[in-house]
């Protein structure tokens, strides 16, 4: 048996000269921490049986050779003591990695409340906290406060970005013409948004304004999905299609072009991850004739989400071609500025507002000062 000692800055690197050395069948038979000299360092005692079937004569040998080795540790002690060094090994490294993300966070905070572009008083602060507290993004209620000053700047300066590159209104006010050859419009969004409840709203809206209107449902995955739009149609009088595949859906959207004046899509809601639900909508999406105009999507998020949730559903909804932002269950929230803030991120324009269940009553077609005051109120939606 070979026993010796190792001295090195850390765990990590004595179990590296260990196994280097002894190889791996090395176990270890003490470790310590020690502070001596400029520099602490941890020093490891290792050993290695070469002979199978070592004797504690050798180990006694170890011992007069001055390593300090004074028991006969077995193969299982060993393990033991190795198990404890990987565990103190991986202790160490959490530890230092932890102390580097809190260093950066705190260099972070430093950069934005006392830098150059720091907010320069208390009324600063104040107003960046009261940004914070309706969500929105500490960047951005940096870059606010940066400009404002005060907190009746707020509500133009927010108004003035949801502006910026907004484009036409998708016209859901005076007639889905509003949105030059716009003739179909699809849902998406992930489970449990309101995507279907959202379309009978608008389908009932469009008759309420003399429209003829229809509804082709893709939602062949959930059950019980098929029928309650179906109650919906049946209610409001309009014509209603399924499809399950791209042709089926080709077929349906080409048949209600010639005879209707605004078709609603609505689609299943499945998990924005869900790399199979994606290619089926893009498969959708490429199934419309030549002939049309593809249809206008609106992706659907609920105002009650988590802010988090919402930025990494919509990184995974980019594939698809997104014109336009809904936020459903505003009844729900307690506070609206992720609103701005995905607005601000991927410089979609807010389409419209659910904020109940009644149908069609509860949605809203906010305008910018409208969306402004939402964003900067905190509370629920009263309906």
């Amino acid at each position: 048996m070979k026993i010796k000692k190792f001295k090195a800055r850390n765990f990590a690197e004595a179990l590296e000269m260990v196994r280097r050395e002894l190889s791996e069948d090395a176990v270890i038979l003490s470790s310590e921490e020690k502070s001596g000299g400029a520099k602490p360092f941890v020093e490891v005692t290792a050993a290695v049986d070469y002979d199978s079937a070592g004797t504690t004569e050798e180990a006694g040998a170890g011992s007069r050779d001055g390593t300090g080795y004074t028991r006969d540790a077995g193969p299982e002690d060993g393990r033991q003591a190795l198990g404890a060094l990987s565990a103190r090994f991986r202790q160490e490294i959490t530890g230092e990695l932890k102390s580097e993300i809190d260093g950066l966070k705190a260099v972070i905070r430093d950069m934005t409340y006392g830098g150059p572009c720091a907010p320069a008083d208390r009324r600063k602060k104040a107003l960046i906290h009261f940004l914070r507290e309706r969500k929105i993004r500490e960047e951005f209620a940096v870059r606010l406060c940066e400009k404002a000053r005060d907190e009746n700047d707020l509500l133009p300066l927010i108004v003035s970005d949801l502006k910026a590159g907004s484009g036409p209104s998708a016209g859901f006010k005076t007639g889905m013409d509003g949105v030059a050859g716009k003739k179909a419009f699809m849902l998406i969004g992930p489970t449990g948004v309101g995507k279907t409840t959202t379309i009978a709203k608008l389908s009932a809206r469009a008759v309420r304004r003399g429209e003829r209107a229809a509804i082709i449902n893709l939602d062949t995955y959930r059950i019980g999905a098929g029928e309650q739009v179906r109650i919906y149609s049946r209610i409001m009088g309009v014509p209603l299609a399924t499809a399950s595949g791209p042709a089926e859906f080709q077929k349906c959207l080409a048949g209600f072009a010639r005879t209707r004046d605004v078709i609603f899509i609505d689609t299943t809601g499945r998990n924005p991850g869900d790399a199979a639900y994606m290619e089926h909508i893009l498969s959708m999406c490429a199934a419309v004739p030549a002939e049309l105009p593809p249809p206008e999507i609106h992706l659907l998020m609920s105002a009650s989400s988590d802010d988090d949730f919402m930025t990494r559903a919509y990184s995974n909804y980019r594939r698809l071609p997104v014109d336009r932002i809904s936020f459903t269950k505003l009844d729900e929230a307690v506070s609206f500025g992720s609103i701005y803030n995905l607005r601000m991120i991927y410089g979609k324009p807010v389409a419209y507002l659910s904020t109940g269940q009644k149908v069609p009553d509860d949605i809203e077609f906010p305008d910018d000062t409208t969306l402004g005051n939402l964003i900067l109120s905190k509370g629920c939606v009263r309906c």
